[in-house]
């Protein structure tokens, strides 16, 4: 209730100036979409392109010299050690992406900040998350965020549906599953449920791995070899996958997650999620 006050007599994801398309520039660093923004008129920050989340998502460092206060905490989940993580929530007053400028957006504070991670945890934001449509060319290194798109035609188009993140179908070994489209992840994943219900093969061995998310690590993450994936017509046979602990998301968001698309799925394609159409479409960059 509480924050839900901190809105009273402001407009949530009002945008500034008439609607329209902005395209910025983005670089890709370590399998990351980065672009640069403002939280509060502060200086330049980076941000990571990260539809996977459900919110824009600041440091508690970052958070504090942009004067976005902390009102309450939420419960959140994602990849990590299969359980809850509590978070800060607030209130920022205006970001800005380029030409784009958005008043009044529910933020997430990393407070208190995971440990005995490699790297530190990241700014991140979603266009999605702004109840905007957007398009990144890989080719030309350029994120156009709109509240319509254009119309267009792609190579291959796949049906979208929106529940707090996208969903799109895919095939895992000829079962159907739904695939989150996280522009913040870096690889094809499946769950452990998904990962169960395959056909238990002798001469396939699960491969340990290291991964973390924003749940810090998944202890029980592993590599499946020789699985069959297919996405409307794109497929890849026998490819290795990455298994990973997705029930406590799961049970966040109220349905099971049957898998992830990343980077190294997305980077081939000039990749539009259209929200306005409810599709996903896709154009080979070759």
């Amino acid at each position: 209730v509480k924050f839900l006050r901190s809105f009273k007599g402001r407009v949530p994801f009002q945008l500034a100036g008439a609607p329209g398309a902005h395209t910025v520039k983005f670089r890709v660093h370590r399998e990351k979409v980065i672009v640069t923004g403002k939280v509060n008129g502060s200086r330049p920050i980076d941000f990571v392109l990260d539809t996977g989340s459900e919110q824009t998502v600041l440091s508690r460092p970052i958070a504090h010299r942009s004067g976005v206060r902390p009102i309450t905490y939420v419960q959140s989940a994602g990849v990590g050690q299969g359980r809850l993580r509590a978070l800060q929530a607030g209130r920022i007053d205006t970001l800005e992406i380029g030409s784009l400028k958005i008043r009044n957006i529910p933020a997430l504070i990393k407070s208190p900040a995971l440990r005995g991670l490699p790297t530190a945890e990241t700014e991140s934001f979603s266009p999605l998350a702004l109840g905007l449509s957007m398009t990144i060319d890989y080719a030309r290194r350029e994120l156009t965020m709109a509240p319509l798109l254009e119309e267009e035609t792609y190579d291959h188009t796949l049906p979208l549906r929106m529940h707090r993140l996208a969903m799109v179908p895919g095939t895992v070994d000829g079962r159907p599953v739904s695939f989150v489209v996280d522009t913040g992840g870096e690889v094809i994943s499946i769950s452990t449920r998904t990962a169960g219900a395959l056909e238990e093969r002798p001469d396939v061995r699960h491969i340990p791995l290291k991964v973390y998310g924003s749940s810090g690590w998944d202890p029980s993450a592993f590599l499946r070899p020789y699985v069959n994936l297919d996405f409307a017509g794109i497929s890849y046979p026998n490819n290795s996958v990455v298994v990973l602990d997705l029930d406590t998301p799961s049970a966040l968001l109220g349905f099971k997650l049957g898998g992830i698309v990343g980077h190294r799925f997305l980077r081939d394609y000039r990749v539009s999620i259209d929200l306005q159409r409810a599709r996903l479409g896709l154009t080979s960059l070759d």
